[in-house]
């Protein structure tokens, strides 16, 4: 047998068997998550300070685009006794909303992982 004769029949054995198993293959079960709609981090707290908190802002060394703004935010949030959290990636700054019995020491701790060194202003 010629090699064009055996590698047309090797095509359609191929197509045969991809056929046989797109046909007989079970129900498709995998669906791909939504997504949920990225969120706005604000580079700054503007407004009245409720009472009871105070405003406290940070320096933080590693700071270089807006993932990194997405990762300390969600690290300081995690925090109980927050009201609100800004990043300013260009200032490499932090403000948050905290109340007043919370220890910058704490805030601090939140913000400093990874690359990422914070420290009070």
């Amino acid at each position: 047998m010629s090699t064009q004769r055996l590698a047309i029949a090797l095509l359609i054995l191929a197509g045969g068997v991809l056929g046989s198993i797109a046909v007989f293959a079970r129900e498709r079960t995998y669906v791909v998550p939504a997504k949920a709609e990225p969120e706005s981090i604000p580079l700054t707290l503007e407004g009245e300070v409720p009472a009871g908190f105070t405003l406290r802002t940070f320096d933080v060394e590693g700071i270089c685009c807006q993932g990194c703004s997405s990762k300390l935010h969600g690290a300081l949030m995690a925090l109980d006794g927050l009201s609100a959290a800004a990043v300013d990636p260009y200032r490499k700054t932090v403000s948050a909303l905290a109340r007043a019995d919370i220890p910058n020491e704490r805030l601090e701790a939140a913000l400093t992982f990874d690359k990422y060194r914070a420290h009070a202003r």
